[in-house]
């Protein structure tokens, strides 16, 4: 593993030979070999954050998709997994104190399972860091 990436309220260790960068909407994260992308966004409230998560991801969970119970560091929510005729996904609801994480990794179908190591790494070390922190 690398070095910590992040924000000021948020952050977690990059995997070996990965990128990091941030742009407006985003933190992505890309494997040596481009497999896939892990993509972390944020929301805050003016309040905690604390059965929200289930508004975020309403269209999934009504198309019948199935949350799984998750931590992710200091962060904990549920998950869910699901794909299309191209392309697996895996989006994160996790939430700490006023902070909302929305986390998606996608790859192709083909690759589904190839980079699971280095993403549960990089997911289990997110820290919440500041005044949002629980």
């Amino acid at each position: 593993m690398v070095g910590r990436f992040g924000r000021e309220t948020r952050s977690l260790v990059v995997p070996d030979g990965w990128r990091a960068w941030h742009d407006d909407e985003c933190a992505t994260l890309m494997g040596p070999r481009e497999v896939g992308a892990l993509q972390i966004s944020a929301a805050f409230k003016d309040s905690e954050v604390v059965d929200d998560l289930r508004e975020f991801a309403a269209a999934h969970l009504e198309a019948g998709a199935k949350p799984q119970p998750t931590e992710a560091g200091d962060f904990m929510g549920f998950e869910i997994a699901f794909s299309d005729e191209e392309r697996f996904w895996r989006h994160w609801y996790l939430r700490n104190g006023r902070q909302l994480l929305f986390v998606t990794y996608n790859c192709g179908l083909e690759s589904r399972g190839v980079e699971d190591g280095p993403v549960g790494a990089a997911l289990a070390s997110l820290a919440a860091r500041g005044h949002d922190v629980a």
